[in-house]
């Protein structure tokens, strides 16, 4: 896992300087080694946390003729078979590293060399004889890449933090990202809370020449395709993709180990490793002193299950002396409070290993979130009912208060199925943000519906059944700029290299290509997966309720964390844009036990942080 930066000037040079400047801002993400190129108009950075070849893997990396040249943050996992093809094909490697099968990938297939990664990364390519600078992430959106761009000139980084150590790179706030901040706690690829940068999407790769820049997509779900088989079938083909891509996950040349939460998908990426593994596989959980929000109990069921050395850390309200320095890394606003957690165990764990396998992935990919159960039930229910009677009982939500459980449940029957969906994944409704945007933030704001109309014109245009299309939002959007951000940045910013299995494309491909019920239905979520995964897992993991990774939120805002947020809430910078009266009310009213505010308040707890960091007003 490494940090990455770059400028590309054509009508000019690069100051090494601050391009050092902006590498050192990611030693955090590679403390082991550091490599700069420069050459007239280019300039490529790197830093390197160790993973693979540990002696040759140094950056940036070249070809024979030092007419390519690449820096590459991430892992690429069947780089051993891309070797041998490519050698095959006549290439000379002068290194075991995976980044040189990227560098000789692109002399054989220029840009659809991305199409042939089995991996997470965050890829950039100067091509000195096209004179052309390539980036590229990830299909599933692990790994960052920030970029901003004007005229002749483009600057890259793996974390805005780097990119706006660039003088040229300017901090004006874009009002529709803000927007979507208020709306769902995180900003969607491809924009920034910043008006001028802008963020690679996940399966995109960019191309920038003197004629300006190319974004592409090399990979996307096909909604059409459609699995070929029995359901006995399926299931079997589920555990052995699933248990390849943990095997291809544990290549390392550091020690290793997994987060292991008790749920369903850390509990099966356990059972896989087990099965690879001549070792005990060392384990690692994070508790809550709340029994309704605390897990450790699954967690020590299936390391003993399995035989797997298991370190556990409970987290308490006290560790929110750190919140500040969590939340400030992620540069850009974010509210996922299952933030601190992540930091916790990917701090616990880097003590004892460098590298960490997770369940991410595996509830937007085989339908695990109640959400999904909840609107399909909702689905059987209202959708008897003639719409024209249903818009007729949503207009009646205006007669009850902004937020109430009447106001709500109105609101939703007058809907269609996938306006229902994105409006419940939706932490602030359109009505909560029109009471609580000062007239100026509205102004300023030139759509205030884009991110929700966006997202429900995805579901539109998807071909699939409706649970399909659910989990394909949450795919695209919540996991790529919400979990997969939170788990980058909390290890990253310990040195610790997370890897998620139930992400790797083959299996992502193949979980889509299902009929939605295989997956998740009104009463049962993970269906298939579960099933696969009887005899592997403890029969106590499989049949229990979810609880997710979350602190109890609510409790803290009410309690010990009361006078810290209400500080922030309240400061200036937030009075300017947000009404005073409605940050009070919510305030009082959360704090009084009369309604639970929790996910608003924090959301604007990060947002206010975020704005004093930069010096917004």
């Amino acid at each position: 896992m490494c940090g990455i930066a770059g400028v590309l000037n054509y009508e000019g040079g690069v100051d090494e300087e601050v391009l050092r400047g902006m590498r050192e801002l990611l030693v955090h993400r590679g403390p082991d080694d550091s490599g700069l190129y420069v050459n007239r108009g280019i300039g490529l950075a790197f830093r390197r946390l160790s993973i693979i070849d540990l002696v040759t893997g140094h950056q940036p990396l070249t070809n024979e003729s030092k007419s390519v040249w690449v820096v590459f943050n991430g892992e690429i996992y069947n780089y051993r078979e891309l070797r041998n093809v490519l050698i095959a094909r006549g290439h000379r490697f002068e290194t075991a590293s995976d980044t040189e099968c990227i560098v000789h990938g692109y002399e054989e297939w220029g840009e659809r060399v991305f199409e042939h990664l089995n991996g997470m990364f965050a890829i950039g390519l100067w091509d000195e004889d096209r004179q052309q600078l390539v980036l590229a992430r990830d299909r599933a959106g692990e790994k960052p890449l920030y970029y901003w761009s004007e005229g002749p000139e483009l600057v890259f980084a793996s974390e805005l933090k780097a990119l706006i150590r660039h003088p040229r790179v300017g901090r004006n706030i874009d009002w529709q990202a803000f927007d979507q901040y208020c709306s769902f706690g995180f900003v969607s690829a491809p924009r920034s809370m910043f008006e001028q940068v802008s963020k690679v999407p996940a399966a995109h790769y960019l191309v920038f020449t003197r004629a300006g820049i190319r974004l592409e997509p090399y990979w996307r779900l096909d909604p059409h395709r459609r699995f070929v088989g029995t359901y006995g079938d399926a299931k079997g083909e589920c555990l052995r993709l699933l248990d390849d891509a943990t095997r291809l996950r544990m290549v390392s040349d550091v020690p290793l180990g997994a987060f292991l939460s008790g749920g369903v998908d850390s509990s099966a990426v356990v059972a896989c490793m087990t099965r690879h593994s001549a070792l005990p596989v060392k384990t690692f959980s994070i508790g809550f002193d709340r029994a309704d929000h605390d897990e450790t109990s699954f967690a020590q069921l299936v390391a003993a299950h399995h035989g797997t050395e298991n370190t556990k850390l409970v987290v308490t309200p006290a560790y929110a002396d750190i919140l500040e320095r969590i939340l400030l890394n992620f540069d850009e606003p974010f509210a996922d409070s299952s933030a601190l957690p992540t930091y916790l165990v990917s701090a616990l764990t880097r003590e004892h290993v460098t590298v960490a396998l997770s369940g991410d992935g595996g509830d937007e990919v085989f339908g695990g979130y109640p959400t999904y159960r909840m609107m399909l039930r909702l689905t059987q229910l209202v959708d008897r009912v003639p719409i024209a009677i249903r818009q007729n009982l949503a207009r009646l939500s205006r007669l009850f208060p902004i937020g109430s459980l009447l106001q709500r449940r109105l609101k939703l029957i007058g809907m269609t199925q996938n306006q229902r969906f994105i409006r419940l994944i939706s932490l602030t409704k359109p009505e909560e943000k029109e009471v609580l945007y000062q007239s100026g933030t509205t102004k300023a704001i030139a759509d205030i519906e884009e991110m929700t109309r966006d997202r429900v014109r995805d579901m539109d245009q998807d071909g699939s059944d409706y649970a399909n299309r659910m989990q394909l939002v949450d795919f695209m959007r919540y996991l790529a700029d919400d979990i997969l951000v939170k788990v980058d940045r909390t290890s990253m910013l310990v040195s610790l290299e997370t890897r998620a299995p139930f992400l790797d494309y083959r299996l992502v491909e193949f979980a889509f290509s299902l009929p939605g019920y295989w997956k998740v239905s009104p009463t049962r979520s993970k269906i298939i997966l579960k099933d696969a995964l009887l005899g592997h897992v403890p029969n106590a993991v499989l049949t229990r309720g979810k609880m997710g990774f979350s602190v109890p939120l609510r409790e803290w805002i009410a309690g010990d964390l009361f006078e810290f947020c209400r500080e922030r809430i309240l400061s200036p910078q937030m009075k300017a844009v947000f009404e005073e009266r409605t940050l009070h009310r919510w305030l009082t009213e959360h704090r009084q036990y009369r309604r639970d505010h929790s996910p608003k308040l924090w959301l604007l707890l990060c947002l206010s942080l975020w704005m004093a960091r930069h010096g917004i007003t």
